[in-house]
This record gives structure tokens, sequence and C-alpha cells, in this order.
């Protein structure tokens, strides 16, 4: 009797350690060199156990650098930074072949078409205007957390 309980405390252990390692989170950064966005972000995009907010930078250098660092599986990238912009991050990121799985969500309050489909071009995953198009990010990652698991 007593080694049909362990075995059984095994069997159950086992089978949470499987359900937990099939939902591995989705590693954003959010870089923003407004700290409120970027706390608004933070609190719009955390959902425990399915999205995990792992860095939160201000500038194209310590975005570019968290980037190599922890490599997120999404970046929400506002186009104007402290220091340097997103449109290079974008290049940066797009050049290096360790992070082309690497899903860059450009936000910006500047939009135009031409704005839009030059950060396309340059190889962002999608671009929202922080204004009228916050409301599809969640929709937007919860799409790319599935492919991440379909792998």
């Amino acid at each position: 009797m007593r080694g049909s309980r362990r075995a059984g405390r095994r069997e159950r252990k086992a089978e949470r350690m499987t359900s937990a390692d099939a939902t591995v989170p989705l590693k954003v950064i959010i870089a923003d060199d407004s700290e409120p966005v970027a706390d608004m972000l933070r609190e719009l995009v955390s959902d425990p156990g399915r999205v995990e907010v792992v860095g939160v930078v201000d500038s194209e250098t310590t975005t570019i650098e968290a980037i190599r660092r922890l490599a997120p599986d999404v970046v929400i990238l506002d186009l104007q930074l402290r220091t340097g912009s997103g449109t290079d991050v974008i290049r940066s990121v797009r050049g290096d072949p360790r992070f082309s799985r690497t899903r860059l969500v450009v936000t910006s309050n500047h939009i135009s078409p031409q704005l839009r489909a030059g950060c396309l071009a340059l190889g962002a995953d999608a671009f929202l205007d922080k204004v009228k198009e916050l409301a599809q990010l969640n929709s937007l990652l919860e799409r790319f957390a599935r492919e991440k698991r379909e792998g």
C-alpha cells in the first residue's frame, strides 16, 4: 500500500510538470522611453504563466543589449526612444540571424501609412497606433504564443 501511494504521488507530480512545461510563457521586452507608457504596457500584457515581461528598457542600446541577453520572444518597441530609434533596433535585430524568430511589435503615437509601411518593410511583425490600436496587442501576443507552442 505504501508503495502504491508513492507511485501515485510520483505520477501526479509528473503530470503537473508535463502540463507546466507545455505552457512556457511568452517572454516580452518593452522598449519605451516613457515610464508611464511602459508601466501601462506591462500591466496590459502581463499574464502570469502565459506572458512574462522580462525587461523594460528605454534606449536603442539597452534594447539591443536586453534582446541579446534575454532572448525574448517579442519586443514591444516604441519608435522614439530616449536615445536612438526603434527603426535602428529593427535593423539590428533583423540583421542578426540568432533573432530571426524574435517578433517585433512597433507602437507609436506618430503614425502615417508611410511610417507603418516602412517599419513593416524593415522587418517589424506589426505596427500599432498607441492611441487607437493597442486593444489588438493581447490578441497579437496570443497568436505569437500559439505559434511558439506549435513550433
